[in-house]
This record gives C-alpha cells, sequence and structure tokens, in this order.
C-alpha cells in the first residue's frame, strides 16, 4: 500500500493540471476585449507616464514575452499584467489587463499591446500632461503552484 501513495499523488497532480487547462481553455474562449478604435483613425495618444509604464512593461517580458498592456481610452492610464516564466497562471493575459485597466481608470481601455506586438497606432504626447493612474501585476509561473511543487 505505501507503494501506492507516490502513485496516487502524481494523479492528483495530473488531474489537477487537466482540470486547470481545461478551465482555461473555457474561459479564454469566453474572454472578450473591447475591440480596438478603427482602421484610418487617428493614432491613439498616450500621456507620457502612460509611456514610460509601456516601458517598463516591455523590459518585464523581455526575453519571454508573455503579458499584455492596456491603456485606457483618454491615453492617461494603463495596465500591465505579465509573466515572468513560460507559462503562467492566469494565462489571460490580455482580458485581465483591460478590465484591470477599466477598474482603475473608470473608463473603456484598450488591449494596446500583446506581448511586444503593437495592438493599435499611438502617439506620445509631447507635453507633460496627466500622470494617470498605472497598475501592474505579475502572474504566477506554473512552477509557483502548490500542485505542481514536487516534495
Amino acid at each position: 500500500m505505501r507503494k501506492n501513495i507516490p502513485m496516487l499523488t502524481k494523479l492528483r497532480r495530473t488531474a489537477t493540471t487537466v482540470a486547470i487547462a481545461g478551465t482555461v481553455a473555457v474561459v479564454t474562449a469566453c474572454a472578450q476585449t473591447r475591440p480596438a478604435p478603427a482602421a484610418g483613425t487617428e493614432p491613439l495618444v498616450i500621456s507620457q507616464s502612460t509611456n514610460n509604464a509601456l516601458q517598463k512593461y516591455l523590459g518585464l517580458i523581455y526575453p519571454n514575452q508573455r503579458g499584455a498592456f492596456a491603456v485606457s481610452a483618454d491615453g492617461a492610464n494603463s495596465y500591465t499584467f505579465y509573466c515572468p516564466e513560460i507559462a503562467c497562471t492566469p494565462s489571460l493575459f490580455g482580458s485581465i489587463a483591460v478590465r484591470q485597466c477599466e477598474g482603475l481608470s473608470g473608463q473603456p481601455c484598450y488591449l494596446f499591446y500583446v506581448a511586444q506586438d503593437p495592438r493599435m497606432a499611438y502617439t506620445v504626447a509631447s507635453a507633460k500632461g496627466v500622470i494617470g493612474r498605472h497598475g501592474i501585476k505579475r502572474g504566477t509561473p506554473t512552477e509557483e503552484l502548490p500542485v505542481m511543487r514536487h516534495n
């Protein structure tokens, strides 16, 4: 009976991993982000403080390129959600960044960057302008999850 305990532990870990992956797949399929302004419109003007937050985001995701950066409609506020490793939970970077940005700013937000890819045209304001609010959150790498730790 003693030899079965490690096998049962492995089975539980595998079942938990499969359950998490299935949940993430379903939620990802249902996740929605606000569409970016239509093509042909003027580029979004972001504040200098938002540009500073963007540069910090781009530095955080290099070299793994896992994350998302959302910006409020007025360009003054932003939210970063990133993963320092290859796999993190939750893995819905875009929808989390947009939702948190909207909560932080109290206005609609757009998915601005996914990984290192811009999702819309933008320019940086020449005047310093408002500081705005900028949030950041690190995802939990999969190997840091309690079910994934090997004791």
